[in-house]
């Protein structure tokens, strides 16, 4: 079996390694090989800048548009890409030194005030991109300062305005000041390829530019120089699909196969799988307010669906995957909290807090849940229909749906609400948290959207509360010890109300052709200079 190097994981059968600094190889005159074709669990909603930081919605977007700073899969660190600089001017403030002799894919320029141009289009709260769920308690804006620096700023103190930072794409002004409404399906960004075509409903295709500033760069990111000539996503939802693409030589690279397959892979020639740990959780968000049903509000009822719930189960279906505890981020996230613990599995007192409600005039008869994934999650529907099955065993009705995105995403945003009174729903589905930092789980879920203007970051909330909202946003303000203390309270307030359940922490995994070096981080980005071919 060949060696992968990522971040921190494992060959599945193997033993674990860590990845060691890598030198990229000498500049190349072209590319050795002719086409990576990688098999993608979905289609991409859109290839706008602003998808840069959702790879799991659009694989692949950071060869051809990429950002300021990013996080090396080596070492974990902030690297340069586009700025070869930074620094802090204060809580709420960065600044950005510009890369020189960038180039656009259409032969203009990078100059900061095509960055900062850039940095304002994608974090936009008119254009409400889908990137403001990682927006922080203020708006971003950005100026160029000079020919040379960007000041990016936020308008209230900001702990994670690096992170961000690595998240938006800069993509080309000559086309956002042109033809705006081309951004989202034909990307002009910097990076090692170019743009090909998006043939709707198949694949999308990406060829080396031979003018990326990388090839002659000694700061370079990657393990290696381009090697292949050109990029296809091919989309296929199914897992089955995925595999068998692997498994015949069409694809080199396929995602999130199942544990099964993993296994399977160590006694297979052609094809082995790489495995590691992320930053993303499956999870079931409960409806509590706004327009959900007023039933999911009683505590009891809210307590009886999770205690219903036996996560341990669910986690050896989901397959490489870990229990986590009780809260959306490992040992190590700023805010963790060591006396959460999962939620208990207890049918039985998940059928008696029903009566308790019952005699008390809770109209539990009318309890009817619906369970609903989004079908391009690894195994949603034997998971969906497991908790469907748990609830029907206590007594709580279920209406059990695999929804394509372009059904579940409207619904789980809170303008879906509206249009669905009082509904009862459970939402099952997958989020990462790269940062590392509480703040940005806490405020997308759990604070209080507004209704009639829903952009920011909470749009897909299934809470409101004025108390939690009030410390929420001191504790987002805040720095340090004192910061981690602020969210380790609330992680615990909102465990304690029964709103969110953590069903598992899920690795991610990769069968390739064998021999192949693929490098990862847990934020699990598919670039190909980070990918080495056998031979």
């Amino acid at each position: 079996m060949s060696t992968h190097r990522f971040l921190s994981g494992h060959v599945l059968g193997s033993v674990a390694f860590l990845a060691a600094t890598i030198v990229a190889s000498p500049l190349l005159a072209e590319p050795t090989k002719g086409t990576l074709v990688i098999a993608v669990n979905q289609e991409p909603q859109d290839l706008a800048a602003q998808g840069t930081y959702k790879e799991i919605n659009a694989a692949g977007l950071r060869n051809v548009v990429e950002t300021l700073i990013a996080v090396d899969p080596v070492d974990g660190k902030l690297r340069p890409v586009l700025a070869t600089a930074w620094e802090r001017i204060d809580d709420s403030t960065l600044r950005f030194t510009i890369r020189d002799g960038v180039t656009f894919h259409d032969g203009t320029p990078m100059t900061a005030e095509a960055v900062a141009g850039s940095i304002n289009w994608v974090w936009s709260p008119e254009n409400a991109f889908t990137i403001q769920e990682y927006a922080g308690p203020g708006a971003l804006t950005a100026k160029a300062l000079d020919d040379k620096t960007v000041e990016v700023t936020s308008s209230e103190p900001d702990p994670l305005l690096e992170f961000r930072m690595t998240l938006n794409g800069i993509s080309s002004a000559k086309q956002l000041a042109e033809s705006p409404e081309r951004h989202f399906d034909t990307p002009i960004g910097t990076g090692p390829y170019r743009f090909g075509e998006w043939s709707k409903g198949q694949f999308w295709t990406a060829s080396y530019n031979p003018d990326w500033w990388g090839n002659s760069a000694e700061d370079a990111y990657g393990t290696t120089k381009p090697v292949y000539a050109d990029l296809k996503f091919v989309f296929r939802s199914e897992d089955a699909a995925r595999v068998a693409m692997v498994q015949s030589g069409e694809a080199q690279l396929g995602m999130f196969p199942s544990a099964d397959e993993c296994a399977r892979a160590e006694g297979e020639a052609g094809y082995d799988c790489v495995t590691g740990p992320s930053t993303t959780y499956l999870y079931g968000r409960l409806d509590h307010s706004l327009h959900a049903d007023p039933i999911l509000q009683d505590a009891r009822i809210r307590e009886a669906v999770f205690s219903a719930i036996d996560i341990e189960g669910l986690v050896g279906l989901v397959g490489m995957a870990s229990v986590p505890q009780g809260q959306l981020g490992p040992k190590g996230t700023i805010g963790f909290n060591d006396d959460v613990q999962p939620y208990a599995y207890d049918p039985e007192k998940a059928a008696a807090l029903l009566v308790e409600a019952k005699a008390d005039g809770v109209a539990v008869d009318r309890l009817n849940i619906e369970v609903v994934g989004r079908d391009t999650t690894p195994r949603i529907k034997p998971v969906v229909e497991a908790i469907g099955a748990m609830l029907d065993g206590v007594g709580i009705g279920t209406t059990i749906k695999v929804q394509t995105p372009q059904e579940f995403n409207p619904r789980v945003r809170i303008t879906g609400y509206a249009n669905e009174p009082d509904r009862q729903m459970m939402q099952v589905h997958v989020k990462g948290n790269p940062s590392g930092d509480y703040g940005l789980l806490l405020q997308s879920n759990y604070a209080c959207p507004d209704i009639d203007d829903p952009k920011g970051p909470s749009r897909s909330s299934v809470y409101c509360n004025e108390e939690f909202d009030g410390k929420l946003f001191e504790a987002l303000a805040s720095f340090g010890d004192d910061r981690d203390n602020r969210m380790k309270e609330l992680v615990q307030f909102v465990h304690d109300k029964h709103l969110i359940v953590p069903l598992a922490l899920l690795d991610r995994g990769y069968l390739v052709e064998a021999g192949t070096e693929f490098t990862f981080g847990t934020d699990h980005r598919i670039q190909a200079v980070y990918i080495k071919p056998a031979n």
